[in-house]
């Protein structure tokens, strides 16, 4: 077998061979070992412009001198028997070729080269680039925005109120519908927006939290939607990754949406709307899974009718709402969030520290117009300033959570029911400290028939701590 040629007419028809090379998305140019053309496929015919018809059974070597090919590839390596990969000019037209020996026998038949145009490798290496530097940005991003908490997200609760309200969270993680989180500040938006994530279909994708409130209008817009190299001076010179495509098929949480410029609202809706945006200075549409949960502490029923907040997003982001009422709404669950945090504290810090039964009683009575917040920011406070195991009323009073327990007055009670009720926390905090009567007595200095009718007339039980 002479060559590749005369072994293919042995067994195929040449035109059914060159019809599978034509198929092929890269240029194929088969030549003798003298140095002829036997098979030039149309992918080369586009890359290179010659015709097949034209270059088949030429001789290369006359090409070269004809200045066709500045250099053959097919050539060198009849030459030197070995692949050769280099790029060379072919009408005026940059090349990159690989050659590759094919041996019978031992004997050198044919040579394969395969050729691609050197500005589409250059594209695809742009692209590829282009690809890696996204990657990047994005992981970046991600390594800052887009962190997950360690710590065990389930919403601690015991009231009615708030298990209806898991009930429903539940519900609706399973489905992408957009949720609208009203309350006061602190009463746990953001940990009810991460219960849904964690409990949805998109759990393992990104959940990104962003505070509508903290960042001025010039730059929320860029944080949320990204920007294009050179949208404006100063910008990055790759650009930036938006965090509505950073969220992609996972959720971007809205915090504080009522601070939300209007300007942005037309834009977030338009995403709502569609699912696709474009960033700053740029013209392409982007498209985005992305659920968006809303949350706010303020009235946006109000604000639409004031002119402040746009009806048409209001309803886009109303689909399902969900109220969660303040902590003096649902006393129940001040005690299960209280163990909560003693207990991570003491993780924490490898503490030991409990609450006194009357600094418990202390903590229940008060109101916490901070909510959620407030009471862990105190029962931190609590655990790390105080000297011993064991956090009483003085601890709590001694703070500014004490001073406010001191001076409040509720308006809705007479002076004596007012007093009555101070009675009863300082009564139950002296009974922690005591194993019966009699040693109350002498730590209050009250007789015994005097602390009976105290605790008959308060409806306090006299139950003493064991020791």
């Amino acid at each position: 077998m002479a060559s590749i040629n005369s072994r293919l007419g042995e067994y195929l028809k040449l035109e059914l061979i060159k019809n599978l090379f034509d198929s092929l998305d890269i240029g194929v140019h088969i030549v003798d070992a003298n140095g002829i053309t036997v098979l030039y496929n149309k992918t080369c015919e586009e890359i290179e412009g010659i015709e097949s018809n034209w270059i088949v059974g030429k001789d290369m070597n006359i090409l070269v001198s004809d200045g066709v090919y500045s250099e053959s590839i097919a050539l060198e390596v009849i030459e030197s028997g070995r692949k050769v990969a280099k790029t060379q000019r072919v009408n005026n037209k940059y090349i990159f070729s690989k050659g590759v020996p094919i041996y019978e026998n031992g004997k050198l038949t044919n040579v394969v080269v395969t050729v691609m145009d050197r500005t589409s490798l250059e594209n695809m290496k742009l692209q590829l680039n282009e690809l890696r530097n996204i990657n990047v940005m994005i992981q970046r991003e991600l390594n800052i925005l887009n962190k997950l908490d360690k710590e065990d997200n389930s919403i601690v609760s015991k009231s009615n109120k708030m298990e209806k309200i898991k009930d429903l969270a539940l519900r609706v993680a399973k489905v992408d519908s957009t949720v609208l989180i009203e309350g006061e500040s602190g009463v746990g938006k953001g940990v009810l927006s991460k219960f849904i994530h964690g409990n949805s279909n998109r759990k393992n994708g990104p959940f990104i939290k962003i505070d509508c409130s903290s960042l001025p209008e010039s730059l929320i817009e860029t944080e949320l939607f990204g920007y294009e190299e050179g949208a404006f001076t100063g910008a990055k010179k790759e650009g930036k990754i938006g965090l509505m495509q950073l969220a992609n098929k996972g959720t971007l949480f809205l915090d504080e949406i009522g601070e939300l410029p209007m300007r942005i609202q037309v834009k977030l809706l338009g995403v709502l709307q569609d699912k696709v945006f474009q960033k700053v200075g740029g013209t392409k549409n982007i498209q985005v899974d992305t659920r968006i949960i809303a949350a706010t502490n303020k009235n946006l029923s109000l604000m639409v009718e004031e002119g402040n907040f746009r009806e048409d997003l209001y309803y886009r982001l109303r689909v399902v709402p969900i109220r969660i009422p303040p902590l003096r709404e649902r006393k129940e669950d001040i005690l299960p969030l209280i163990e909560v945090f003693v207990e991570r504290l003491n993780s924490k810090y490898n503490y030991k520290k409990v609450l006194s039964s009357g600094a418990l009683k202390l903590l229940l009575s008060y109101d916490w117009p901070g909510n959620v917040r407030e009471l862990e920011n105190e029962i931190e406070r609590l655990v790390v300033t105080s000297e011993t195991d064991l956090i009483d009323i003085d601890d709590i009073l001694g703070g500014e959570i004490g001073n406010k327990i001191n001076n409040k007055l509720d308006d809705r009670k007479s002076f004596k029911e007012n007093i009555y009720d101070y009675e009863r926390i300082l009564l139950a905090d002296y009974m922690s400290k005591v194993k019966n009567i009699h040693e109350l007595s002498q730590k209050t200095g009250l007789e015994v028939s005097t602390l009976r009718k105290k605790a008959k007339r308060l409806g306090v039980e006299l139950v003493f701590a064991k020791k």
